[in-house]
């Protein structure tokens, strides 16, 4: 049975990219790039010289007497060169986006602009990561910086998408309630406030005092807005008065109803 001879340590072409040439360790591949040797390297000259070095498929032969897959000048014009560590300038690019996000994010609370601003950057950081994970993986370079992007990226999105759940879902906001609540605050406090002021009115009115008075409980203080409200008098009857808003901050004007 024949064995499978597997090449020496040197520089190989990179089975990821043509382009360069990979160290090959005798036993498995490394992180360490080059470039891909010129054609005066190349053409060496063995036994012969002018003869080019085989390089590629002849280095994995099968056999016993596979050919070394480079020339020992090969070996010595290549031995001293470091090799090249490639920087993944995408993952760079993703932490700058990903720190526009957030920034834009604490713009818009600073300045009371829309969260949906800073959705832009965010998501344009996540797209960014898609190169740079991929770089990553081939090179081993920058791995830890586009994590760290994707990060800031992705905080920035879900913060700018947070405040859009409520109207993406039908869902009332809680500047919506927080409107409601004023709106039913004033109206209760409008609705008191008339109905205080008729019986303390009610002698020069109907010229006795009134113990109560009770008006509609949907009045709101709008400017314009009139209504009808009831005064119970000291003697047990009851007198009608008509009601009108005089201006938007609440102030009543009345007379009492014909009849």
């Amino acid at each position: 049975m024949t064995d499978i001879i597997t090449p020496q340590a040197g520089w190989y072409p990179d089975p990821t990219d043509s382009r360069a040439y990979r160290w090959w360790s005798g036993g498995a591949w490394t992180d360490h790039l080059t470039a891909a040797p010129s054609a005066e390297s190349v053409w060496a000259g063995g036994s012969d010289a002018g003869q080019p070095v085989r390089v590629g498929a002849d280095a994995f032969a099968l056999s016993d007497a596979a050919p070394t897959p480079f020339s020992s000048r090969f070996d010595d014009a290549w031995g001293e060169i470091e090799p090249i560590r490639t920087t993944n300038h995408s993952g760079t690019v993703v932490v700058i986006v990903g720190v526009a996000a957030i920034a834009a994010y604490l713009g818009s609370l600073a300045l009371a602009y829309s969260t949906v601003i800073p959705l832009i950057p965010g998501l344009l950081g996540l797209i960014a990561a898609v190169p740079a994970f991929r770089r990553a993986r081939i090179t081993g370079e920058g791995l830890a910086i586009s994590l760290l992007g994707v990060l800031l990226s992705g905080a920035a999105t879900v913060l700018s998408v947070l405040p859009l759940l409520p109207l993406l879902l039908g869902i009332p906001s809680a500047t919506d309630i927080k409107a409601t609540t004023s709106g039913i605050t004033q109206a209760i406090t409008f609705h008191t406030t008339a109905e205080h002021a008729l019986v303390a009115g009610a002698q020069k009115d109907f010229g006795q005092a009134a113990s109560a008075a009770q008006c509609p409980s949907d009045v709101l203080p709008t400017k314009g807005s009139t209504f009808s409200c009831t005064e119970t008098m000291a003697d047990g009857s009851t007198k009608a008065v008509n009601v009108t808003v005089t201006d938007d901050s609440g102030t009543l004007s009345w007379i009492p109803a014909a009849g």
